[in-house]
């Protein structure tokens, strides 16, 4: 289980502010209707894998809170800046190959997030984003690779900045992990893809290259 909660600190939640921010009245979480998940807020659409569980609000909900306290281990300081920043993190699409617990070596997922830039000074543009996501990611526990980095991938009709890091676990077990973001609307929108092998790898991909946005 802990192999999966050690990823889910993948949101780079880079806002620590101390007010809760309202989204907008036409924010849409997205909806999932004959296998397409659709949002109308980003306008961006993609095909779901029909045999991968989609977590509910609750099971996602709770794997963030568990995924935080593994990624901040003893630094209570950290602790108290990823708390805090939930508060601008609107969860849209969390799946896994299966359901988080089963007894398998890894199990491949893809996450998007939307954070809130609302009351962030700093964040202006993709680059902006990276720089501070880096040093959050510099602060935790994990032990993380940076491999690639690309300021520009068109998809499209948006530009998204691009990183690739390989995570290595406890076990030595070493995982790739893409990270897509692109800001949008006012939100940074973050789509990141975790897998071992060429399978997940192929898995995760089949959905992402589908995405219409």
């Amino acid at each position: 289980m802990k192999k999966v909660i050690s990823l889910l600190f993948i949101g780079l939640i880079v806002c620590n502010c101390k007010k809760g921010v309202n989204v907008p009245l036409s924010f849409d979480f997205g909806s999932i209707e004959n296998g397409i998940y659709d949002n109308t807020f980003f306008k961006f659409k993609f095909p779901v894998n029909p045999d991968w569980y989609i977590l509910d609000n609750n099971e996602t909900d709770r794997l963030y809170e568990i995924g935080n306290e593994v990624a901040s281990g003893d630094n209570e300081s950290l602790k108290k800046t990823l708390d805090a920043s939930q508060i601008n993190l609107a969860k849209l699409f969390t799946a896994f190959r299966e359901q988080p617990g089963t007894n398998i070596s890894f199990n491949p997922s893809i996450i998007i997030n939307a954070e809130n830039l609302k009351n962030s000074l700093t964040i202006k543009t993709n680059s902006d984003y990276l720089i501070q996501a880096k040093k959050l990611l510099a602060q935790t526990q994990m032990q993380i690779e940076f491999i690639e980095e690309k300021d520009k991938v068109k998809i499209g009709s948006q530009n998204f900045g691009f990183i690739k890091l390989e995570n290595t676990l406890e076990t030595g077990e070493v995982v790739t992990q893409d990270y897509y973001y692109t800001l949008k609307e006012g939100f940074v929108l973050l789509i990141i893809m975790s897998y071992v092998e060429d399978e997940g790898k192929t898995e995760v991909y089949n959905m992402f290259n589908k995405l219409k946005i």
